[in-house]
């Protein structure tokens, strides 16, 4: 049993207890569970940042499109965005709980699953701007727009009467979050054989649910295998490892492995004017390899290649991100590359 408390200036205290339970009925088997809420206080960034401008991937403005006959190439457009803090945020809170089980089939070989559940409410977020672009009706009053009557500061001279002048993003307290999933792991501790030790182990997370409000009494929306807004969650990822020695000699080869995806779909080609062709994002799976020599107590040499088939990033036709034509949130581009290191110690 374990209990927390935090105080913040300005934001209060909060008190999180936790409850672990494990039970051995065997020796062979484990039986774990936990519970507890959390607590994640807003930053100072999150509550006194000066407004920040930036702008949205090409997005089409209903307004603007109604009065243009739906042409994507005149009313759709990279729109100018404000982002704001707000010193008047609350913290996020959570509750979470886990169940799992761990079998060791022997002296080498053992496995575990653990199933996680986790909500979270008062969420510290800003709206997407597609997500105010596509619900006008609701937030409207977020979307300023230029008026050759009236004007409005802050906006080019040349801009259209009615077009948006800028989109406003603001810090605020947004409904709430729930995830749940299986962690798995198997590990083969190393087993001495004429060519020498191997040994192995497989870390994999299945994702059940994630969805998320976009405000306090919307509808979830899932981003389970699907690009939402700035971001996906895929429903299946490990990291399997697979290790040999030898005297002063190791190799180990690493494969780290991320499920396809439905693409963001939503993006617009600028020199067209149209929606890029739908897509689904293929598998992202990388072969790692690193090697070690350590012929005696104070010396080792370490080298290794990451990313050893030089596998480029899928394809993904999604428009959050500016740079175009993969997800660089968890890919890398940079393909095949190459590291070496020594270590000497004195003692």
């Amino acid at each position: 049993l374990a209990l927390r408390h935090d105080h913040y200036d300005k934001i209060g205290g909060t008190t999180n207890p936790k409850l672990g339970l494990r039970w051995t009925p065997t020796k062979e088997v484990l039986v774990r569970a936990s519970a507890g809420t959390g607590f994640r206080a807003p930053s100072l960034n999150d509550m006194y940042r000066p407004t920040k401008t930036g702008a949205t991937s090409i997005l089409p403005d209903p307004v603007y499109c109604a009065e243009n006959d739906f042409d994507l190439g005149i009313c759709a457009f990279p729109w100018e965005t404000r982002t704001y803090a707000n010193p008047d945020l609350k913290p996020e809170r959570s509750r979470q709980f886990s169940v799992g089980l761990v079998l060791q089939a022997s002296d080498r070989l053992s496995f575990s699953v653990d199933y996680w559940n986790i909500t979270k409410r008062d969420l510290i977020s800003t709206l997407g701007d597609d997500v105010i672009l596509d619900n006008l009706a609701k937030y409207e009053p977020l979307v300023h727009r230029y008026s050759e009557d009236e004007g409005l500061d802050g906006c080019d001279y040349d801009d259209t009467d009615n077009s948006i002048c800028f989109i406003e993003l603001r810090k605020e307290n947004r409904g709430r979050q729930k995830a749940s999933g299986l962690d798995m792991v198997v590990d083969l501790k190393p087993v001495a054989t004429p060519l020498g030790r191997f040994g192995g182990r497989l870390n994999s997370t299945l994702a059940l649910t994630s969805r998320q409000q976009t405000g306090y009494g919307d509808p979830y929306v899932s981003n389970l295998s699907r690009f939402v807004t700035n971001g996906v969650v895929q429903r299946w990822r490990h990291r399997l490892t697979l290790d040999w020695d030898s005297g002063p000699f190791a190799l180990s080869v690493s494969n780290s492995f991320l499920s396809g995806y439905e693409d963001q779909n939503s993006a617009i080609d600028p020199d067209t004017g149209t929606y890029i062709a739908p897509n689904r994002v293929k598998a992202y799976s990388t072969w790692d390899m690193s090697g070690s020599w350590t012929p005696n107590k104070q010396f080792t040499l370490r080298g290794g290649i990451k990313n050893l088939l030089d596998t480029a990033p899928p394809f993904s036709n999604q428009g959050y991100f500016y740079i175009s034509g993969y997800d660089p949130s968890y890919t890398d581009p940079r393909g095949r590359s190459f590291y070496l290191s020594a270590t000497y110690s004195f003692k």
